[in-house]
């Protein structure tokens, strides 16, 4: 549970992952747990593409206002999986000598049917939320980072969303569009380390960043646990 100081701590790192304006309140919030198919993937590593993402070419971008019914958070058109060409290639090529390994060494690297479903998973997240498809983007989020987005959001006086649809529609700052944008584009996954029903897709990002983004399994689908990557280099 959080209290006071450590609840606009917690909501100010919610916001700030998505590019939003500071908000805050100080009632005691709890994670809740998730579920939802996850029956959009895209490709896995680029020497064992299954086809399970869309052509870009129909991807339902939409155009740059994100646009969609602000009450509802639902965006102009289907959000459709876009194609993505990930290099695979195992945890190893990320270690950092001397450096921390925990992410890198986690559980064991998973096999090729698990690491298109994990990294179909990012990317339908990352495609969706930059495009501002914020229904889709939300199907992608475990029900725990769902759950604490909605609690933390209702204790900001701020934020009149409700839903978790309808709050990432609402607190995301148009400025981080282009930001969004370009790390969904240029994300590309190494690696999914596993252990049990949890996980961490390891991928590259903008300017060379390496990235961990946790997951965890809800009823057969990998779900991603976090808003955002957290930086391994």
């Amino acid at each position: 549970m959080w209290r006071g100081a450590k609840t606009l701590t917690a909501l100010a790192a919610l916001l700030l992952t998505l590019g939003l304006a500071a908000c805050g309140g100080d009632d005691e919030s709890e994670p809740a747990t998730t579920a939802a198919s996850q029956g959009q993937s895209s490709d896995g590593p680029a020497d064992a593409q299954n086809g399970g993402g869309k052509d870009q070419d129909g991807s339902g971008a939409g155009d740059d206002s994100g646009g969609g019914s602000e009450g509802s958070g639902e965006p102009a058109g289907e959000f459709k999986p876009k194609r993505h060409q990930d290099s695979g290639g195992g945890s190893e090529q990320f270690r950092v000598k001397g450096g921390d390994n925990s992410v890198q060494e986690f559980g064991q690297e998973a096999d090729e049917a698990e690491f298109e479903a994990a990294a179909g998973a990012l990317h339908n997240f990352l495609d969706a939320r930059a495009d501002g498809h914020w229904a889709a983007a939300c199907s992608y989020l475990s029900d725990q980072i769902a759950a604490s987005l909605e609690k933390l959001a209702a204790q900001a006086k701020e934020v009149e969303a409700t839903g978790c649809a309808a709050i990432l529609g609402k607190l995301t700052n148009p400025a981080a569009k282009g930001a969004l944008r370009q790390e969904a584009k240029q994300a590309n996954v190494g690696s999914l380390r596993v252990e049990g029903d949890r996980s961490f897709v390891i991928y590259r990002g903008p300017d060379g960043a390496i990235l961990a983004m946790p997951m965890t399994q809800e009823d057969g689908a990998w779900k991603v646990a976090s808003l955002a990557g957290t930086p391994l280099n």
